[in-house]
């Protein structure tokens, strides 16, 4: 790569940064009876806490603060840090006097981001390098009652609800950053630089919406669940504070379904997930466009998807060591899916080093297809066929309530525009630090 001496002035000591927080996470003690004593979270010592929490009032914060730096690459060098401040309180009806197996959520998000516009503005990416950049806002997300029985054997919500709470989820894809691990592309559609002002068609963060969802567990191995949502939940903007939301019949609804099967090789646990999408609202017509016609528009929109994590054992221990990962995803209608097919993989290697028992090393690989309709059509901007990226990561456990996490990614075939560095591999270095309260 024929990267200018000049853009890479900061990238020594955002290096240095780098392997110096890796370095200080490894020298932290995360394991023995003292740190499997201590709180889980920074205020757990707190006598009013748990008071509170006796009689069914359990406020919880978190906070998370990223710096993210475009080494070279991709559209143009540069930095950009974000902070999120998650926090809320969550009621038991039982301990509350009430009946048993209800509770109240309500869940509040802060958001900052510091630096120019959007990070993909750099990457030239379309999906951000983090699952938590957004537009600046204070904005209400989760505000929900939740009811269950027979030992959550069913479940039943009803509020304004995330989609991505509850549907997509791996129990090992969590661990990487890169916002395509979370909620899947071809689900979710994901549009190029999503990150400030966009509108996506399912209540799912950064923006939640009205909805219901059930689960049903006919058996220990098996689990159904099912969600009816809004269709259109708000734009991601800083004057959303959560309540922009439509319930007019044009913007149809969103419905998500799911069947999860637990299953087990010679010991080694897995868990397989299947499942699909349907929204009958107004989409564009990208074939149509392109041809030229003013009524290019078309209701519905339905996609499928699957999800497959599996635990290797240590034979001595029986504990993870490895956790392996596979998902993909389709959206069949390519003339308005903006991604028609999404795949990725990954490892999560836990204890990576001698005595550290909590932390967690990783590598994942993604791969995003976009429709030949729309990047055929006017103001697509330039996007590609496809878009992959790779990303190795490492978690350390400071103490209980504090995580250090390192994280390189390199985003390949980024957006040809006029004047990007000739389509070169993005390579991003990031820090996260989560304090829980």
């Amino acid at each position: 790569m024929n990267v200018p001496a000049a853009d890479l002035k900061w990238l020594k000591p955002l290096a240095e940064f780098f392997f110096g927080l890796a370095f200080f996470a490894s020298a932290c003690p995360a394991h023995g009876d003292e740190m499997e004593a201590a709180p889980t979270t920074l205020t757990g010592g707190w006598s009013a806490r748990t008071k509170l929490a006796s009689h069914g009032v359990a406020p919880f914060a978190t906070l998370t603060g990223e710096f993210w730096g475009n080494a070279a690459g991709g559209l143009q060098t540069g930095a950009q840090g974000d902070t999120q401040l998650d926090f809320g309180v969550q009621l038991d009806t039982a301990k509350l006097g009430g009946w048993p197996g209800g509770s109240f959520l309500a869940e509040f998000h802060w958001l900052q981001i510091f630096g120019h516009g959007c990070f993909a503005e750099k990457t030239g990416a379309a999906n951000p390098v983090s699952g938590l950049i957004a537009a600046d806002h204070f904005r209400l997300f989760n505000l929900y009652y939740r009811q269950s029985w027979k030992n959550d054997a069913v479940i039943f919500k009803t509020g304004q609800i995330a989609v991505d709470d509850d549907f997509m989820r791996s129990d090992y894809a969590g661990l990487f950053l890169n916002s395509a691990f979370g909620a899947m592309p071809s689900q979710t559609g994901t549009r190029l630089a999503a990150c400030c002002g966009y509108e996506p068609p399912f209540p799912m963060y950064p923006v939640a919406g009205p909805g219901a969802f059930v689960s049903v567990k006919p058996s220990g191995e098996i689990d159904l669940q099912a969600g009816v949502y809004d269709g259109q939940p708000g734009t991601d903007t800083e004057s959303n504070h959560g309540f922009d939301w439509s319930l007019r019949d044009e913007t149809g609804i969103g419905v998500f379904y799911e069947g999860d099967l637990a299953y087990a090789i010679e010991k080694h646990a897995g868990t397989f997930r299947l499942g699909g999408t349907y929204h009958s609202g107004l989409f564009d017509d990208y074939a149509r466009i392109n041809a030229g016609f003013s009524d290019a528009a078309k209701n519905g929109i339905h996609s499928f998807y699957a999800v497959n994590d599996f635990a290797l054992l240590a034979p001595d221990t029986g504990k993870t060591v490895l956790g392996l990962f596979t998902r993909a995803g389709i959206s069949p209608q390519t003339d308005r899916s903006i991604v028609t097919v999404y795949a990725d993989a990954g490892l999560n290697w836990f204890a990576p080093l001698p005595g550290r028992d909590n932390d967690v090393a990783g590598i994942a690989f993604s791969w995003t297809k976009f429709s030949g309709d729309f990047r055929r059509a006017p103001g697509s901007g330039g996007v590609p066929a496809s878009q992959s990226a790779l990303e190795l990561t490492y978690s350390a456990q400071a103490t209980r309530w504090l995580t250090l996490q390192a994280d390189a990614q390199f985003l390949f075939n980024p957006v040809a525009v006029s004047n990007s560095s000739s389509g070169e591999t993005a390579v991003v270095l990031g820090l996260r630090a989560v304090i829980k309260f």
